[in-house]
């Protein structure tokens, strides 16, 4: 079977996005939601023991007598007080705010028969926060202190779970949002990632007055560092977004009691990336000082959330507004865009622009360099194989390594 070539786009922290449909409706007021921008597989979960000792598990925080009960019916041991297989965090714009989703999968379960508590069975759910973007800087802030725990309130947008997600999205067929009223997204790529719909439903519910939410997070942190190890503690703790609970939960008196019974535990670096990965899509939009840069801004995040049509708009008003920019940045993201919407000829263009423009900062050099890697893409697409092997053949010869496998198993050449 062929294999199918995904286009990288320029920064390295930006995951690949499959291509869309051209359909010019305008639906920019509807949500869309980035693939993953980070995530958290591997982490040790604790809890304390009745005895007074501690017992950890993998992505699992145990129950208090882990050790001296496995008796509990059913997989309940096994699920333990809590646990997760991933923590991902995606992106949202919601009336042209930025908004992260933070998605918690889990191992979960039920009984058939709950009175009797016969056949027990296993399955995934999920839930979800979706907060403000600019959140992400208090939980990772720039002079954070270690052995000092700290707790954000995350001021909730929405929360939502969807138990058993594998078969609520593929035996459902009436979830098909492409009918739904108010969320009419057919016009956007697709993921196999079906829960995806379920969310963006539930939230265009809560845009639109349809439902209300009251739920709220709160992350507890806890940088320690000890002797030449750092690691990072953290916990997820849900509560109703009420003022008195948020004062009673955020109090220096609450903190104390935060780390006592149980937490999970990762390297403080792969925490650090997960936030700051994240916070990497964030935009600062006030910084425009100019038409241009405020609607080249607006493209870039268009296009993280991969709203093609409107990303494409806005790049096009930034050149109506500088014709003449010699930044090869935007003719890069514009190539990419028209890319993805299947563009490809136009696509070429950008990149053949954007490589006439040689980067004046070496620090530049990288992204430059991407362009004979995405331009080969492009090619590859409109069946000019000889022309995408020069391409990719060029960007790995002046330091592009992921070029190689493209080298191999489509132009048929070895690389070192």
């Amino acid at each position: 079977m062929k294999k199918t070539i995904s286009l990288l786009i320029l920064l390295l922290t930006i995951a690949t996005l499959q291509s869309q449909g051209q359909n010019t409706a305008d639906l920019q007021n509807f949500s869309i939601m980035s693939p993953v921008q980070s995530g958290i597989y591997e982490a040790k979960g604790w809890s304390m023991q009745d005895n007074g000792t501690w017992a950890f598990a993998p992505n699992k925080i145990p129950y208090t007598d882990s050790r001296s009960n496995n008796a509990r019916p059913g997989g309940l041991n096994e699920l333990g007080q809590d646990n997760f297989f991933s923590l991902e965090l995606r992106k949202i714009m919601i009336d042209d705010e930025q908004y992260n989703v933070l998605i918690k999968k889990y191992n979960d379960g039920e009984f058939e028969f709950s009175y009797l508590q016969r056949n027990w069975f296993f399955f995934k759910s999920l839930e979800f926060w979706v907060f403000k973007s600019e959140k992400l800087k208090e939980l990772m802030p720039e002079d954070v202190k270690f052995n000092v725990p700290y707790i954000v309130n995350l001021e909730c947008y929405l929360t939502g779970k969807i138990r058993n997600y594998e078969k609520t999205v593929f035996t459902d067929k009436g979830l098909n949002l492409a009918n739904y009223k108010t969320g009419v997204i057919n016009n956007f790529q697709t993921t196999e990632d079906e829960y995806y719909d379920l969310i963006i439903r539930m939230v265009q519910d809560r845009k639109f007055g349809k439902t209300l939410s009251d739920g709220n997070l709160f992350m507890a942190v806890y940088p320690i560092k000890a002797a030449d190890k750092e690691v990072a503690r953290f916990k997820l703790i849900k509560n109703y977004n009420h003022e008195n609970l948020n004062k009673m939960q955020l109090s220096p008196d609450n903190w104390k009691e935060l780390f006592a019974q149980n937490f999970y535990e990762i390297e403080f670096n792969n925490f650090s990336n997960f936030i700051n990965q994240s916070l990497a899509y964030f935009v600062e939009l006030e910084k425009a000082t100019t038409a241009y840069d405020a609607n080249y801004q607006w493209g870039v995040l268009r296009y993280q959330i991969g709203d093609y049509i409107g990303a494409l708009e806005a790049f096009n008003k930034a050149f109506e507004e500088s014709p003449k920019t010699d930044d090869f940045m935007i003719y890069a993201y514009r190539g990419n865009t028209r890319s993805k919407m299947g563009l490809h000829t136009e696509a070429i263009a950008d990149f053949d622009k954007a490589l006439a423009l040689r980067p004046k900062k070496i620090l530049d050099y990288p992204n430059w360099i991407r362009n004979y890697f995405n331009r080969g893409v492009a090619k590859y697409y409109l069946n000019n194989g000889t022309g995408a092997c020069e391409d990719w053949k060029k960007a790995y010869d002046l330091g592009y390594g992921s070029a190689s496998e493209y080298l191999i198993d489509f132009c048929g050449q070895k690389t070192p």
